[in-house]
């Protein structure tokens, strides 16, 4: 277990640190402290485990434990001081106090400016220690963006040497170890002599790549380059073809290794993606000891690639990856270096705008509650809901409080209006802070947001983007327009959106093959609407708008493999009702019930579901011997072929249409991806050369028996584009 020392800085901050750098690429991260001050740290992404009490800490528990959200925690802790750190608080002013004031003003900057509104001696001592206040928020703070000289990858756990273990264990008789670690029958390893000739050294595996091929590997030195004999110094030569791991993650370190315009002929980290999708995580030395490679750096990274390599060809997903998977990594480099223009004080004008329909709906939630309550506080609102109101509490938490997460409030809107209001107050508060409050935070010097693409993320093989997740911005609803409305083109540019109609529904009748589903996508009528009057056996002029709502849920129901309890769910009715409904759309398209029971049989067999395109993504659960998890697997079995045909067109189209876009002499470039639509930023002038030519190559990036279907629009920013 790797042990990080930073002189000069404190523990606390190197947590914050390797929480925060891990959380903004997108991985989940538990600290493991009993310490509140961590609290601050919390967040989507960061939790905490306090061992003593068995206890995982998440938003929602800081607001129970501390009384304010995360982001609210430092200004608590200046205001109450922390003894065990010597920090001196407001003299008679605790967590309650502080927290109920954090609240009331919304935060301190607030508070401090209404400090003459606190009446009485408590009032009074506040704004004497206004400065001690402030003076404490350094000191409370953990912090987040100090640089540290060390690379993830020397962090990775390393796998236990079990023989070295076992003979440790033996010779300090340590039996229980022995078999708890099932080290009981592993041979002891010899203890070898060191001599300065051999000690500490493991000489390199052979390796069989083509001689062009030169290993980079990133360092907290530096980088280093090699081949299959050893380190070499000097710049590449201009034959050389780079392979390395994670190469998209040192992109703005390319010009300074001295490879900005070689070619990449290798990633190791993007080639175990595709071998084993859906882990969490991809470190060099873990893959490297999984394939019982020794050496380390650029000869263990010449060795995986050769393995990969091999490997990949075996599975037929060569193709796939030389073809779409490691081009993509160099476009979505340029687009993350390209970023797009953010327009800060639109989004200043929509804070206040939600700052102000979030007191109206508090107004109005406090009215249906009949007193005030923290909207952020579960255990308050556990109170109002099933204590004072007497709503009935459908389901307990993991601590044995009763809870009241989104499809709680759901299934009770339709008994009362404060769990209906409830939902919209998070929704607009989420959007607010998630949004329209950080996205300015992101903006660079430049004036553009540069999002990262992750591409070894989702199982699917389906993009994701992260600081910001722009795939979570909503497609619907005016506050997502609103915000799409702050992503602008820069000056004398355009920007074009083009998105993909129905793309998995289209995939859906190309492998089922069902003669009708085929039929009414080639007549060009409404989808949905069809779908409804086979559903409900009336004509296309009988279908309501409610009719039409209910069957596009079953349609992309279908895709994900939906059961009558969810569908039920969704719909609002009974399981065998939904049933019933899931029952007719098979008999009216019998060729999907085919490609379900198809995929479901394949994918028990194979131990994994495969695209169009040969993607594969292993599917463990079909094995097990839970009903709940096998049924889970099917779901995936059905769903993962299309969500991944889909993720595989997409990519695809991004390379096609950055190609056309560079032969055509545009002065246009990708800048971003989010779901099935593309936007490029465009030169005035070349809007309609550039829309042609990327609407062409996404309708032109697969052939199938159901044509692809492309909108595009043009605008100054983000939703016109759009067509909003």
């Amino acid at each position: 277990i790797p042990v990080l020392v930073a002189p000069g800085i404190e523990a606390d901050d190197v947590i914050g640190v390797l929480a925060a750098r891990a959380a903004q690429k997108g991985d989940e991260v538990t600290i493991v402290t009993g310490d509140k001050d961590f609290c601050q740290l919390v967040g989507p992404k960061v939790r905490l485990l306090d061992t003593m009490r068995d206890q995982f800490t998440g938003p929602d528990e800081v607001v129970e434990r501390m009384g304010v959200r995360p982001e609210r925690v430092i200004e608590l802790l200046a205001i109450t001081g922390d003894k065990v750190d010597n920090i001196p608080g407001v003299p008679g002013m605790g967590v309650k106090l502080a927290s109920q004031l954090l609240v009331d003003y919304e935060n301190l900057e607030n508070l401090i400016n209404s400090a003459e509104e606190l009446g009485g001696k408590r009032g009074e001592v506040f704004r004497e220690n206004i400065a001690r206040i402030r003076a404490n928020i350094p000191l409370v703070t953990i912090e987040t963006d100090i640089e540290l000289p060390f690379s993830e990858e020397e962090l990775s756990h390393k796998p236990v040497d079990a023989p070295a273990l076992a003979g440790v264990f033996r010779e300090l008789e340590f039996h229980k170890f022995l078999r708890d670690l099932g080290l009981l029958d592993v041979p002891v390893a010899p203890k070898a002599e060191k001599s300065e000739e051999s000690a500490d050294e493991v000489a390199p595996e052979p390796v069989l790549v083509p001689a062009s091929w030169v290993a980079v590997e990133f360092t907290s030195e530096g980088v280093l380059f090699t081949d299959s004999v050893g380190l070499l110094e000097g710049a590449l030569s201009p034959n050389s073809r780079i392979i390395g791991h994670a190469l998209k993650n040192y992109r703005q370190r390319w010009a300074a290794a001295g490879f900005s315009g070689a070619q990449i002929a290798f990633d190791t980290e993007l080639a175990a993606y595709m071998l084993s999708p859906g882990k969490r995580a991809y470190e060099l030395e873990t893959l490297a000891a999984e394939k019982g490679i020794k050496s380390s750096g650029g000869a263990a990274i010449l060795s995986l690639a050769a393995s990969a390599k091999a490997e990949l060809e075996k599975e037929g997903l060569d193709k796939l990856y030389f073809d779409v998977e490691l081009p993509l990594l160099l476009l979505l480099a340029r687009m993350e270096e390209a970023g797009i223009e953010v327009d800060r004080s639109s989004l200043g004008v929509l804070s206040d705008e939600f700052s102000q329909r979030l007191e109206i709906i508090e107004k109005k939630m406090f009215e249906l509650a009949g007193a005030e309550f923290n909207p952020q506080s579960p255990k308050q609102l556990a109170e109002i809901l099933f204590e004072k109101l007497g709503l009935p509490a459908l389901r307990k938490t993991a601590t044995g409080g009763y809870s009241t997460d989104a499809s709680v409030l759901e299934e009770l809107s339709d008994t009362h209006e404060l769990p209906k209001i409830l939902l919209e107050h998070r929704s607009l508060a989420k959007l607010k802070s998630s949004f329209v409050d950080s996205l300015p935070k992101l903006v660079a010097s430049d004036g553009r947001i540069h999002t990262v693409f992750n591409q070894t993320i989702a199982a699917t093989g389906r993009l994701s983007s992260t600081t910001p997740n722009l795939q979570n911005i909503p497609i619907r609803g005016d506050e997502g327009r609103r915000i799409r409305e702050a992503f602008v083109a820069k000056a004398g540019y355009l920007l074009i959106s083009a998105d993909y109609s129905q793309v998995e529904l289209r995939i859906l009748a190309h492998m089922s093959g069902d003669e009708e589903l085929i039929a009414l996508f080639k007549s060009g009528r409404d989808i949905h609407a069809e779908t409804a009057a086979r559903l409900f056996d009336t004509g296309p002029l009988g279908v309501t708008s409610e009719m039409r709502r209910q069957a596009k849920t079953v349609n992309f129901g279908i895709i994900y493999g939906i059961s009558p309890f969810g569908l039920a769910r969704q719909l609002g009715m009974g399981q065998s009702e939904a049933k019933k409904m899931i029952d007719r759309y098979f008999k009216r398209f019998p060729g999907v019930l085919g490609l379900k029971e198809k995929l479901i049989k394949s994918a028990k067999e194979k131990g994994y579901s495969e695209t169009l395109f040969g993607r594969i993504r292993p599917i463990p659960e079909l094995a097990s011997k839970n009903r709940a998890e096998r049924e889970f697997g099917e779901r995936i079995a059905v769903n993962s072929p299309i969500q991944g045909t889909a993720a595989d067109i997409i990519k695809r189209a991004m390379l096609m249409a950055d190609d056309a876009l560079r032969s055509d002499n545009i002065d246009g470039r990708l800048v971003l991806q989010v779901h099935d639509e593309l936007v490029v930023e465009v030169r005035e002038g070349q809007e309609k050369r550039a829309s042609e030519a990327l609407t062409e190559a996404m309708e032109g990036a697969a052939k199938l028996k159901v044509r692809l279907k492309v909108s595009a629009g043009v605008g100054r920013d983000w939703r016109q584009a759009h067509g909003e």
